[in-house]
């Protein structure tokens, strides 16, 4: 597994950043958020506070103890596509309505919040 030191970015409480080592989850069937494990979790879209698509979550991150801690969220954007990293704290998750297969992510960030987090440099 690859250990990576990145700021985690605390939304939402004016931008304080906190630097941890995180592990990139690699076991789908890992408890992510609540009753959702990492493989329903990576690739879900995400859902801004404007209620439009913002992204899609391209990684779940572990904390040292092996607890699920962050999400990295790959941005929609014209060009190059921005990765940022969101605590799971300020995440929730859910089936996407008439897809129980599928899920969707909801911040309470905009979309151009998230685009001003730090680059995940993972």
């Amino acid at each position: 597994m690859k250990t990576l030191l990145i700021g985690l970015s605390v939304a939402a409480i004016g931008g304080a950043a906190l630097a941890q080592t995180f592990t990139v989850a690699r076991d789908e069937n890992v408890p992510a958020k609540g009753a959702f494990t990492v493989g329903q979790v990576e690739d879900a879209d995400v859902i801004d506070s404007a209620n439009k698509k913002a992204g899609e979550i391209e990684h779940v991150l572990l904390d040292s103890a092996g607890k699920p801690t962050a999400v990295v969220i790959e941005i929609d954007r014209m060009g190059l596509d921005k990765k940022v990293v969101v605590a799971l704290a300020d995440v929730t998750v859910a089936p996407e309505p008439g897809d129980s297969d599928d899920h969707i992510v909801r911040t309470k960030l905009t979309k151009a919040q998230l685009t001003a987090l730090p680059d995940w440099k993972g």
